[in-house]
């Protein structure tokens, strides 16, 4: 009798929790449904932003507040084009997103939906960041595209942690890094105005900071490119600085050309198979040592068996004889 009361009591049991686990899953989906809509919904919303920006529609909306100043450090207009192969790789990021399978786990203390709601962030901030920007807004403008830099950027950490496919990281990198390219022509831009209030600046101003502006991106390309293991933000940096040198050509060749020759050193140290390279030379470097030393050793078995050589086409000939 006491067996079958306790096997009533855990059936009992069982049955009251079966629903109330079936009653937190239906939450969770329907949580998780709230936030992939979400997500999609601020994404659209970001696309069709910058598609209005890109054809000047956005200009036309906003009434600036002041015309912008002449930066040399600004790439041409060619350039954002990139900005749809951000979107498509941040749209496939989404759908991998809402997959169960490929769905983000539980980092500590922190909810898994921690992604979602980054990325609706960094959405809503950029959006907030393009009506500033053709509104000529400088504080504005450069206060929103770095909170939307250091979103981006904290995305890619957790991805680049949680999901180590191409899939996972690159969306976020890529976008990340030319976000930070972005930041640095909208400071290029508030600084060129605020001075030139006081009359043009001048070209060698110009053209030094733009040298130097390009080093520094081209150098942070290198270390996030040895030390990171990330190809893509060098990719981003090559794109922008070479705008920048193709828009300066006809207002300073000089510092454009310059501008290319340290890209190309750039993209030869970080995309050129050093390694591989290294290792042949100094595998061919041993071999030829190795080599000169047996004819070396050669030569002097002759000397000492005969007299003096019997042939003179060994290096150090000339000192036996």
């Amino acid at each position: 009798m006491g067996e079958k009361r306790q096997t009533e009591h855990t059936q009992a049991n069982a049955v009251t929790v079966e629903p109330k686990s079936s009653s937190q899953r239906s939450k969770q989906k329907v949580r998780h449904d709230i936030e992939m809509i979400c997500a999609w919904v601020s994404f659209a919303a970001l696309v069709v932003c910058n598609v209005l920006a890109q054809t000047g529609v956005m200009g036309r909306m906003v009434k600036p507040r002041h015309s912008e100043a002449f930066t040399w450090f600004v790439p041409a207009r060619y350039t954002d084009l990139i900005w749809a192969v951000i979107f498509v790789f941040a749209a496939v990021w989404l759908v991998r997103l809402g997959n169960d399978k490929h769905r983000a786990r539980n980092l500590g203390k922190i909810p898994a939906s921690l992604l979602g709601i980054l990325f609706i962030a960094a959405c809503v901030l950029q959006i907030a960041w393009l009506f500033c920007f053709h509104a000529v807004n400088y504080p504005a403008t450069i206060t929103l595209v770095f909170a939307s830099t250091i979103v981006i950027w904290v995305l890619w950490f957790f991805s680049r942690r949680h999901d180590r496919t191409l899939w996972g990281w690159v969306p976020f990198s890529l976008w990340g890094s030319w976000l930070g390219i972005e930041t640095i022509t909208d400071i290029a831009r508030a600084v060129s105005y605020y001075l030139s209030k006081d009359g043009s600046l001048s070209a060698f101003g110009q053209m030094i900071s733009t040298i130097i502006l390009a080093l520094l991106l081209l150098a942070v390309a290198c270390a996030m490119r040895w030390y990171m293991g990330d190809w893509v933000f060098g990719l981003c940096v090559l794109w922008s600085v070479l705008g920048v040198a193709i828009r300066i050509m006809d207002t300073s060749k000089i510092t454009a050309v310059i501008v290319i020759i340290a890209e190309s050193i750039a993209a030869a140290l970080m995309y050129l198979p050093w390694r591989h390279l290294t290792g042949r030379l100094n595998s061919v470097d041993a071999l030829s040592s190795a080599h000169a030393g047996a004819v070396d050793e050669q030569g002097r078995k002759s000397v000492e068996s005969d007299g003096e050589p019997q042939s003179t086409d060994y290096p150090g000939a000339q000192e036996h004889r």
